[in-house]
């Protein structure tokens, strides 16, 4: 009963979710090499303008034009772009645009303007404005819903930018390539089609509910391949594979061969939306690094050295200015035209950041309190959680590991104080997604080639293992709709 209850699992799942698993299986491997076309910081710096110190307000004139309702300055930045130099003050929810020179006002956010931002990111001329007044498939994000009306500028070569009137913000740029890429790749594979995504808890709990019944097939599927299998030596001893047809027989063999890595696929496919549950890796302390961070953030106007300054010692054409800090001691963030990465200043010297043994282990007991136990160590190389196969993760980094009940690790980069964290349950959740779904283990990571060898494969295999699977499916379907003259005479 329970083998016959297997087969007819199989066989209904496998004809409902076949051809999805072709579709997830031949874009992941476009996903490799492309990914949804996004807006990143990077984008954003390589269109401003270098900074002049020439009318640039101390942070107390700046301060004494801020409303007096404003809250705690939680990010501070100054930029130039289109001829004009502004702060951006966030406070809470609240975020303030005010130009560097008291006498000017904000641009007025007309055709013109945004015409002059859009021609900042397109490489031709522009030759087509739309005005959207719904989402559609390359800004499906519910989030961007208090946007509308965006306007979709597009220029000779197919290139489309989305800009918001209301603040005069880019939100997307995507060239043709980009859109075919995405079409092939992340969209199905991801299933980034708009109406869904737009509803941010509707698109999860579909991938989630699609990737568990997609295990269930699997499972039931290698069930059912091992048990055809064991009971075909046992029938005939020189047979391995049962059947003689030949897509039963492919789907058969592939199935053997691949359906553990489709079965782990389609798991951490779920789980890259899906927390690890409580009662397989409890978190025993909920982690409070990043608010402990946050609320040690020093006023700007207690910054020991003006940031004026920075102009004159970077050495570079300075760009854009952010100040940042390290669990209280003042940094900041600098973007130079003659680097693609940010480079973080020591606000007491002017010099690159340099964090110290000392310095790291006192943030990390200002987290577990003085007494906690912590090993920390310079780390030149990657491990097994601090990986990037692309290599763009900085290296040296301290590691301090943490004897608590999560056995806590810490990753900090010396050069720039971002922090990485990780505790048993998370690295249960690394493990049952990343280390699964991407192969990201270390062995690989080390060696691009084998992995891009090893994914091709894997990739290759699941796909046959679909292909053969959706035929099968296509069959039966046209069997049971079928009619045949003689069914009632059977």
């Amino acid at each position: 009963m329970f083998t016959r209850f297997m087969f007819t699992l199989h066989r209904i799942t496998g004809t409902l979710l076949s051809l999805l698993f072709v579709c997830w299986f031949v874009s992941g491997m476009v996903m490799m090499y492309h990914g949804f076309p996004r807006v990143t910081a990077d984008d954003r710096a390589a269109r401003l303008e270098p900074l002049d110190t020439a009318g640039l307000p101390s942070i107390a004139e700046l301060r004494r034009r801020l409303p007096d309702t404003l809250g705690r300055i939680d990010e501070l930045s100054v930029s130039r772009m289109l001829g004009q130099t502004i702060f951006e003050v966030r406070a809470g929810e609240e975020t303030l645009r005010l130009p560097a020179d008291s006498t000017q006002s904000l641009p007025t956010l007309n055709a013109a303007y945004l015409r002059r931002v859009a021609t900042l990111w397109c490489d031709a001329p522009i030759v087509r404005i739309d005005t959207l007044r719904d989402l559609d498939q390359w800004i499906p994000f519910g989030s961007l819903r208090e946007e509308l009306p965006i306007l979709r500028y597009v220029d000779a070569r197919g290139t489309q930018l989305y800009v918001a009137p209301r603040t005069g913000k880019v939100l997307q740029r995507t060239t043709r390539s980009q859109r075919v890429w995405a079409w092939l790749g992340p969209i199905p594979h991801w299933v980034y089609f708009t109406r869904l995504r737009q509803d941010v808890e509707l698109w999860s709990r579909t991938v989630i509910w699609l990737s568990g019944i997609g295990c269930i097939m699997v499972i039931a599927g290698l069930y059912v391949g091992i048990y055809t299998t064991v009971q075909a030596r046992r029938r005939r001893k020189k047979r391995f594979i049962p059947y003689k047809k030949r897509w039963y027989y492919w789907h058969h063999l592939t199935g053997l061969v691949f359906g553990l890595f489709t079965l782990t696929w389609a798991f951490s496919g779920m789980m890259s939306l899906a927390d690890p549950p409580e009662w397989f890796i409890p978190q025993h302390t909920p982690s409070i690094a990043y608010d402990m961070m946050d609320s040690l953030a020093p006023r700007p106007e207690t910054y020991p050295t003006d940031y004026r300054q920075l102009i004159a010692h970077s050495g570079h054409t300075v760009t854009q200015i952010r100040w940042t800090h390290f669990f209280g001691l003042p940094t900041y963030e600098l973007r130079l035209q003659a680097f693609d990465d940010p480079q973080t200043i020591d606000a007491a010297t002017l010099r690159p950041l340099t964090l110290t043994c000392a310095q790291v282990t006192s943030a990390i007991r200002r987290i577990h309190g003085p007494r906690a136990h912590l090993g920390t160590e310079l780390m030149t190389d990657y491990d097994t959680y601090y990986l990037d196969r692309r290599r763009r993760l900085e290296l040296p980094v301290w590691r301090v590991r943490v004897a608590d009940a999560d056995h806590t690790t810490y990753y900090i980069s010396p050069t720039n104080g971002r922090l990485r964290e990780y505790s048993d349950h998370r690295r249960a959740g690394y493990w049952m997604y990343n280390g699964l779904h991407s192969l990201r283990f270390k062995f690989l990571a080390e060696r691009p080639a084998l992995w891009s060898v090893v994914m091709w494969v894997l990739l290759l295999g699941g796909t046959a293992v679909s292909v053969s699977g959706f035929v099968l499916g296509l069959r039966y379907l046209s069997r049971l709709f079928r009619r045949r003259p003689h069914a009632k005479g059977r």
